[in-house]
Order: structure tokens, then C-alpha cells, then sequence
């Protein structure tokens, strides 16, 4: 088993159960449900198949038994690194049967990545395509596993027909559905998922993430952003990247319909729209522009689209108005949040876009947000600070890091114990930049880290103060600036 560096205390388990922002439920208890409830509506499709609930419950059984034939236990870890297929989902969520641990890794990281990342998580089992955008991954794998001796099982999603491979399409068609007696059930606070970081002030960090933390954040967007079984979902974000997984378990939650694209273009996610009455769609700001650019913009029908959420990077004012003039069905929502600990702030259905077009809304109500130094105390307005953030959806901890979260806990001095106060993003350090040449607005509220768990990373910022009900203008990339006054309710 993979130990909790940073167990929540049984002070905010009690709060955030009783708040609702914890439900304890799991990922099977979900998918099981769907599967008994609506076996015969469909769950996903990809360029290759559709896939009902009904099927989805029963492949993710399938390659559960497979998995534990092939020996993989409780704790161990499979590596996933695919592009966006259904395989991911069915890998992925067969894993809490086995009470194996999940690391979806980015589709473009290649064998210096891939090897660390592979070795510092001590992966059993790693799950790939044979190629994609002209990339082999066996040819990969294969001069990597002398060099990784805790690797033992590698799968394919594709068809292949080797000795050292897997494949995927095989086991799961010839083996059975798990035994309910060997099925294993972990509880809502294990670790089940880790990803790691981009390493851009030194080596990957794996992040942890349980049940819990992970289902309030997607639970959260859903009753925000009114998503029913009626929604169905364009996902062309990365699935091994934290916003693409998490829009699959937000359709899973809702008994949504999701499609995933493999490789955005702005013709194809067009034609998709119109054919598919997608009504959901998150994307970053580029692929906006790429639409908007488009000349089938205007030859198609886009009159299902109700909902658009862009994240990830600064969305230029005019942008969002062009969208929201092109796109009238439409309501954009822009959203900042970290892989650490979810989503921090969005803005809302009911918000008026004049008043936050630009914006990255207003604070997520079980979050709390704070502008602290190196020592843990709050900086003055326009100071350079660090983003502390506490609630339910903030992580377990990192993957065996005890300097990060030793580093982290002495910054918030007298707090229960914090993430890395410095990891320092590229999505932090292009803020000051970003900072000259246009003007942001965020919303957010505050708490002492000291009544619950906190993560951080360094963003630099010039804000103003408003009032918690209004927006905080200030010069920042997609972050919430922060007023060290305010407090979210306890």
C-alpha cells in the first residue's frame, strides 16, 4: 500500500462529511450503478467504438481479473499513458478492484520522462498505445525494462501479437468478470490515483490523490454547472492530464455521455458539435481561437452547445467576447485550479459576462485561499506570494517527498501539515510576464491554513481590494488573487 504522506485529521474528515463535501463513495460504487441502472445508454465513444454503460461495467470487471491473474495486488502501481480512448477508462477504473494505485502520465513524455516517472513509482504494470503522432511507445518500453527491473507486465491497447506485450482487446474479450469474493474494496480515503508534476524546478513530483478528494471537485462542477444525463461531452483535453480524467468521472457521475477526440483540430471538433449535439465542452483558451478561426464556425450548428469552460491559461478578453458573440447557446465559464487540489475558482452560470469576462470567478464555496511569504504570513496587496489553498479536494501529500512537505509545513507554521509552497509552475512563472501586457480579474476568499490541510505554489501578483461578493482586479495568469483578510465560513 502507498502511505498517506498527509492524512487529512479527523477534525476536517468529521467537517467535510458533515458538510457533504465528502460523500465517501468510489469510483465502482458509481459505475456499478450505471451499469445496473442504465446498461443500454451510452457512455462514451471514441474514433474507434461506442461503449455503453452496461459494457464499460463489464470490461472494467474484465481486465480487473486479468490484472489480478497477472499478480498485480493492493498497492501496486499501473502506469497508464494513452491518448484518449476508451481503454483509458476501462484501465483505469478497473483498477480500484484490485486495489492498485493509477498513474496516468502525459501521452507526449518520452523515455527520459517516462523512465523516472516509471522507476520513482516502482510501476508493475505500464498500459500504452503501440504508436501515437508517430511515436513508437514498444520500441520505448522495450529499451526501458532492462533498466526497470519492478516492471514486469506490459499491455497494448492496440493490436499486437508479441511476446512481451499484452494486448488489451485479447484479455478482455477472453477473460471473465472478477468474482465478487476476490473483488477488493478500498476505502474512500486510499490512495487510488497519483500524477505527476511537470518537473520544472527538478523531477517530477507524484501528486496523491483518494476518492474523496477527487469526486467533491468533480461533484462540485457538475451541481454548479447543472450537468445531467441529458449533457454529452466533448473531451479532446488529454485524459492522462488532470482535466480530461476528471470530465470522464464527471460524466460518470452524472450519467453523461462523453466523446473523446484523440487529436484536437478545430474542423473536426466542429463537425463533432453539430453531429454528436455536444453541450459541454472544457478546452483551453488556444483551441477557442483555432474555432473562432475556423470557416466552418459559421457553416455549422452549434445550437447544442450550452456550456464552454476554458482553464489552463489566459483567455484574452476579446477572445471571449468573439465566442460568446459567435456561440450565443454558449455560456463561457472560466476556471483556475491546480493539480494539487482541484479547482479553486470558477465563474458561474448566473454571473453577467460583462461584469466577468476576463475573470476567473469567485472562490469554490468548501475552498479557502490565502497570500502567504516563505514564513506562512499573509503579504501585503501587490507583493509577490505564494497560493496557499485548503479544503476538501486538496491532496494527499506527494509520493515519497518528505523535503516537500517538511519545506511546505514549516512555511505555514503552527498548520496541520502543507504541500510544496514552491512549485513554481510554468503556468506561475509566465505571471509576471503575462502581468505587462494585460490585467486579469479573480475572485476568491480565505482561510488559515492552520484549520486544515493547505497547498501552495508561487504566483506573482498586483491586486486591489474589493469586497469577497465582488471581483478582485488584479495583474495575474489564471490565478485568484486573494484578500488575507477573508475567511470562508467554518
Amino acid at each position: 500500500m502507498i502511505e498517506v504522506p498527509r492524512p487529512p485529521s479527523a477534525q476536517d474528515i468529521v467537517k467535510y462529511r458533515a458538510k457533504g463535501w465528502w460523500k465517501d463513495q468510489t469510483f465502482s460504487q458509481i459505475l456499478e450503478t450505471r451499469g445496473r441502472e442504465t446498461p443500454d445508454r451510452e457512455a462514451m465513444s471514441d474514433a474507434r467504438r461506442h461503449i455503453t454503460y452496461g459494457q464499460l461495467w463489464a470490461e472494467v470487471q474484465r481486465f480487473a481479473e486479468f490484472l489480478r491473474r497477472q499478480g498485480v495486488q493492493r498497492g501496486d502501481v499501473v502506469t497508464l499513458q494513452l491518448p484518449n480512448r476508451i481503454e483509458f477508462p476501462v484501465v483505469f477504473f478497473s483498477l480500484e478492484l484490485i486495489g492498485a494505485v493509477a498513474n496516468k502520465i502525459s501521452a507526449d513524455f518520452r523515455a527520459v520522462e517516462v523512465e523516472y516517472i516509471l522507476r520513482f513509482s516502482r510501476s508493475k504494470a505500464y498500459v500504452s498505445a503501440s504508436q501515437f503522432k508517430g511515436f513508437d511507445y514498444l520500441a520505448m518500453i522495450r529499451e526501458l525494462r532492462p533498466r526497470l527491473p519492478e516492471l514486469s507486465l506490459t499491455i497494448c491497447v492496440d493490436d499486437v501479437d508479441a511476446p512481451d506485450v499484452v494486448s488489451f482487446a485479447k484479455v478482455v474479450h477472453d477473460t471473465p468478470e472478477i468474482d465478487e469474493a476476490n473483488a477488493l474494496r478500498m476505502s474512500p480515503l486510499d490512495v487510488m490515483r497519483m500524477c505527476f508534476t511537470s518537473g520544472t524546478t527538478g523531477n517530477p513530483k507524484g501528486v496523491l490523490h483518494c476518492f474523496n478528494t477527487t469526486l467533491c471537485t468533480c461533484e462540485t462542477f457538475n451541481r454548479e454547472l447543472a450537468v445531467t444525463d441529458r449533457d454529452v461531452m466533448l473531451d479532446y483535453l488529454p485524459v492522462g492530464l488532470n482535466w480530461g480524467y476528471m470530465t470522464l468521472v464527471q460524466a460518470a457521475m452524472a450519467g453523461a455521455r462523453v466523446v473523446l477526440m484523440e487529436r484536437f483540430s478545430a474542423d473536426a471538433a466542429l463537425e463533432l458539435i453539430e453531429r454528436e449535439r455536444i453541450t459541454y465542452i472544457p478546452t483551453a483558451p488556444a483551441s477557442i481561437v483555432a474555432m473562432l478561426n475556423s470557416p466552418d464556425l459559421t457553416r455549422r450548428d452549434l445550437g447544442s452547445l450550452r456550456i464552454v469552460i476554458t482553464g489552463g491559461a489566459s483567455a484574452a478578453v476579446e477572445t471571449i467576447k468573439a465566442f460568446q458573440a459567435a456561440v450565443p447557446s454558449a455560456k463561457l465559464i472560466e476556471l483556475y485550479g491546480m493539480l494539487e487540489t482541484g479547482f479553486h475558482s470558477f465563474t458561474r452560470l448566473t454571473d453577467d459576462p460583462l461584469k466577468v469576462n476576463g475573470t476567473v470567478g469567485r472562490c469554490v464555496d468548501s475552498m479557502g485561499l490565502r497570500m502567504i511569504d516563505d514564513d506562512g504570513n499573509d503579504v501585503p496587496f501587490g507583493e509577490v506570494g505564494e497560493i496557499a489553498a485548503v479544503g476538501p479536494s486538496v491532496h494527499m501529500g506527494y509520493l515519497d517527498n518528505p523535503r516537500r512537505i517538511a519545506t511546505a509545513s514549516r512555511r505555514t507554521a503552527g498548520s496541520a501539515p502543507a504541500t510544496s509552497a514552491s512549485m513554481r509552475t510554468r503556468k506561475a512563472m509566465c505571471a509576471s510576464l503575462d502581468a505587462r501586457r494585460r490585467s486579469s480579474t479573480a475572485v476568491a476568499r480565505s482561510t488559515s491554513p492552520a484549520r486544515s490541510r493547505s497547498c501552495s505554489t508561487s504566483i506573482r501578483r498586483s491586486f486591489k481590494r474589493r469586497s469577497s461578493a465582488r471581483p478582485i482586479r488584479g495583474s495575474v495568469r489564471r490565478t485568484a488573487s486573494v484578500p488575507s483578510s477573508s475567511r470562508v465560513p467554518a
